[in-house]
């Protein structure tokens, strides 16, 4: 797992790590401590918070999470303070909690096509058998916005929702100008972007005057110019899909871009068979 770093004056990020760990942060007041995300595990948790205390002593005493899946929300319980979460999130965090996470329960998952084997997986590699899951509920629980001061900086949560996860919040750290993106801009758990749900919210995040932008599953921290160049790509993979035309020279973004806006369709048009 990477080394906890200090990317701004108030902003603590671990990167993320297999098997499949994603960026956690803390954001320090003068006041009080907020951590975004909780972190796969327990023991995820603990790592990070180990760090943060020789980092800088200071614990936080919330968490505010991007969404509801498992990988960020799984280390809430150790943290043992506020649990905070949009709506949606906190009554995803209700079936979480209710939900068989055996090996027995992960295989029946798989075998009825709930989940995929590699999320199966990639649970059993990071607590491995026999595991007990404990789900915190939200403590907080908002619809749109929340913001936080803490004394020297502030935290602005906004739910914007997305192709990845219907209740996908990020969060504006100022006067830092770091935002905290969570899993917002990637594709479905089926591996579907659509137009209707992708571009407006590249509006909406590059609305914020951010100039550093944490990804869940990416690294490094990457610059305002980088979502740019990435929402630019997006939309000739997205024409290029909708026209049936070819990319010029594409590279690794356009050609993975495609694929999830390819797939967007094709969920598109079957879910327009099955109505009646």
């Amino acid at each position: 797992m990477g080394v906890l770093t200090r990317i701004s004056e108030h902003v603590y990020w671990m990167p993320p790590g297999p098997p499949d760990r994603p960026s956690v942060c803390a954001v320090v007041g003068d006041r009080r401590t907020l951590m975004l995300d909780a972190g796969s595990s327990k023991a995820h948790t603990r790592a990070f918070l180990e760090s943060l205390l020789a980092e800088c002593a200071a614990l936080p005493c919330a968490v505010v999470y991007t969404h509801a899946h498992w990988d960020h929300v799984f280390g809430g319980a150790e943290l043992g303070g506020l649990v905070i979460a949009q709506a949606f999130t906190a009554e995803q965090l209700i079936e979480l909690a209710a939900r068989d996470w055996s090996d027995e329960g992960l295989d029946r998952l798989v075998a009825t096509g709930q989940a995929a084997a590699q999320h199966a997986e990639n649970v059993k590699q990071e607590m491995p058998s026999p595991r007990t899951v404990a789900v915190a509920p939200a403590d907080i629980v908002f619809q749109d916005a929340l913001d936080f001061e803490l004394g020297g900086v502030a935290v602005c949560v906004r739910h914007v929702g997305g192709d990845h996860s219907s209740d996908s919040s990020v969060m504006y750290v100022e006067p830092d100008r770091v935002l905290f993106l969570g899993d917002c801009l990637y594709d479905s758990p089926a591996g579907a972007l659509t137009a209707e749900l992708a571009f407006p919210l590249y509006g909406t995040i590059l609305g914020f005057d951010a100039d550093l932008y944490v990804e869940a599953h990416g690294a490094p921290v990457l610059s305002r110019r980088d979502i740019e160049v990435l929402h630019e790509k997006m939309r000739l993979a997205e024409k290029a899909v909708r026209e049936g035309s070819a990319i010029a020279a594409p590279d690794e973004d356009t050609a993975s871009f495609a694929q999830a806006f390819m797939q967007g369709q094709t969920l598109v048009r079957r879910n327009a068979s099955a109505r009646p």
